[in-house]
């Protein structure tokens, strides 16, 4: 080229900047002799249209800071590169930084508010997404349609801290000019942590257009509602619909499975995951929570080695994986295995959580490992930096309940960094039933009735107590309390299940549609029953025990 000038530089800087080439067009850039409004424009551009926005907005700087002033072409490439860095900030869930580049806009378009709407919206709190939404508003900019889906989005989250929230949300969603999927299965969202499943699913029946979130959304709020029939019911209008499944939706259906208890279901479903192309061995992301959730349903299933095969099938796994196997262990009375497992899983290189040291520590309580559980509760900070916390304490006290170390139970409790809630002094009074230890028993049961009055367990355990050590007028004593402070014990309740119906049956039932059936039943086994009875029990109870057990059998509060 015999004489180069502004022009050509500049055509040959736009030209890489616009193809991509942003180091080689930064290189030739720093050689110019000379750059006017065009090289700025051309730089700042570039790089925000690739994305590097940072030093798209090191360019706009310069560019000022040179005595060049933006123009619309530079100024609308800016705020681009601004928009996308809060865009970005968002997406690594930093929503502090987020902020500040919004803060520090000069001007702002709906883009901009979008992003920073969006990231209170998906990294929280939700409540601030709203609260720009009202600053976007007072701003005069008009919000689209991807304003109004971020905050319906919003409120919709809100919805289970706050049920108003649910009902701002519609009526932004009903103000929408334009409605569109991703605020329709916001909505389905909202209603359904807001536990009203009914309202979410009029609102995925009348969606116009359906995609696999609007599924996912519905099927896992009624998971989350424990509607489980109806999640697997709609699982199954998913597949006569021919919608392909995600591992979204397979973890749902798999976790309704482990929570009704039914096998044969869950088994179905790992045949649809199977199907579906998830093998466990490619180690991708959503191999892994299937996986997980597979692991989950066969535990809860009392499965355990089917559950311990898939486990042992994935090339991958994570820190829930081991947790999830581990915890199956130990609440199915394999103690020593899941202990072994724990150790597996230090020498992987895998860093435990607070809730493996749970499963580690309820494995040690149901092997009776009294030992292994101390030395793993009194290390687990310094070893794994995993701080106890309430949970660690509850299964501290079974440990030692169960072995009969109540005192030092006891002391536990009482040197707690927090303060002990129901369940840990239910499960010491529990122990102090079994180890026959009254004296303890009325503390314990004390202090259970300070927090929860309202509640029959510690009435029940206590007079159970003293009835088992033949303190009759005691037990009775219990029983006449619970009926003044108007306490009533929940009705007992059975159920089986034949032929895929299950029969539910509850103490005092009258609504049975087969009582007369039932009734008549137990009226000749218990004719039966009689004779064994007398031989056994004649001139063997005395009176205080057979008030008491009248008082069982008759009694409303029971």
């Amino acid at each position: 080229m015999p004489e180069r000038n502004v022009f050509t530089w500049n055509s040959f800087v736009t030209a890489l900047a616009k193809l991509g080439f942003l180091d080689e067009a930064d290189s030739l850039f720093r050689s110019m002799p000379e750059r006017d409004q065009c090289t700025w424009n051309s730089m700042v551009s570039g790089f925000a249209q690739h994305d590097r926005c940072e030093e798209a907005l090191q360019y706009f700087g310069l560019m000022h800071k040179e005595g060049f002033k933006a123009n619309e072409y530079t100024f609308a490439s800016g705020l681009s590169a601004c928009s996308a860095l809060v865009d970005m900030y968002s997406k690594c869930g930093n929503v502090s930084d987020a902020q500040q580049v919004f803060d520090e806009m000069g001007s702002r378009n709906v883009v901009s508010w979008n992003s920073l709407i969006t990231c209170y919206e998906q990294n929280g709190p939700a409540v601030e997404a709203l609260k720009v939404f009202h600053e976007m508003l007072k701003s005069n900019v008009e919000p689209d349609e991807v304003t109004f889906a971020s905050v319906v989005s919003a409120c919709a989250s809100l919805s289970a801290i706050k049920c108003s929230r649910i009902t701002e949300a519609r009526f932004i969603f009903d103000n929408m000019p334009i409605r569109n999927v991703i605020a329709e299965t916001s909505m389905i969202r909202g209603y359904a942590m807001a536990a009203s499943t009914k309202a979410a699913r009029l609102m995925f029946t009348k969606m116009k257009e359906r995609n696999i979130v609007s599924w996912n959304a519905l099927i896992s709020g009624y998971t989350q509602n424990g509607e489980n029939e109806e999640a697997l019911n709609l699982f199954r209008l998913l597949k006569r619909e021919s919608v392909c499944p995600t591992h979204y939706t397979f973890a749902n259906v798999l976790k309704a499975c482990a929570d009704l208890a039914e096998l044969h279901l869950g088994m179905q479903a790992h045949v649809h995951v199977l199907k579906h192309g998830f093998k466990f061995q490619s180690g991708e992301e959503a191999d892994i929570f299937v996986g997980n959730s597979l692991i989950d349903m066969y535990v809860k299933c009392g499965c355990v080695e089917d559950g311990y095969l898939v486990f042992r099938k994935m090339m991958e796994r994570d820190c829930v994986s081991w947790n999830a196997m581990i915890i199956g262990f130990a609440q199915n009375g394999y103690g020593n295995e899941a202990l072994e497992l724990f150790r597996e899983m230090l020498d992987s290189g895998e860093k435990p959580d607070h809730i493996t040291m749970i499963g580690v520590l309820s494995a040690c309580g149901h092997a009776g490992f009294v030992d292994e559980g101390r030395h793993y509760f009194s290390s687990m900070t310094k070893d794994f930096g995993v701080a106890p916390l309430r949970d660690h304490y509850t299964c501290m006290v079974d440990l030692l309940g169960r072995a009969g170390f109540l005192e030092e139970a006891k002391s536990m409790i009482e040197e707690m960094p927090m303060q002990p809630d129901s369940v840990i002094w239910g499960s010491l009074l529990a122990a102090c039933k079994v180890h026959r230890n009254i004296t303890l028993g009325k503390y314990v049961a004390e202090k259970l009735l300070g927090l929860e009055a309202s509640k029959s367990g510690p009435y029940v355990l206590l007079s159970n107590m003293y009835a088992e050590l033949g303190q009759w007028g005691d037990a009775m004593n219990v029983r006449k309390l619970m009926k003044k402070e108007g306490v009533t014990k929940q009705p007992g309740c059975s159920w089986i299940k034949i032929q895929g119906h299950v029969h539910v049956f509850m103490v005092k039932d009258k609504r049975h549609p087969r009582k007369r059936q039932i009734h008549s039943l137990l009226d000749i086994l218990s004719a039966e029953m009689r004779p064994e009875q007398d031989h056994a029990e004649t001139g063997s109870l005395s009176s205080e025990e057979m008030d008491y057990s009248s008082t069982l059998l008759w009694d409303d509060t029971m």
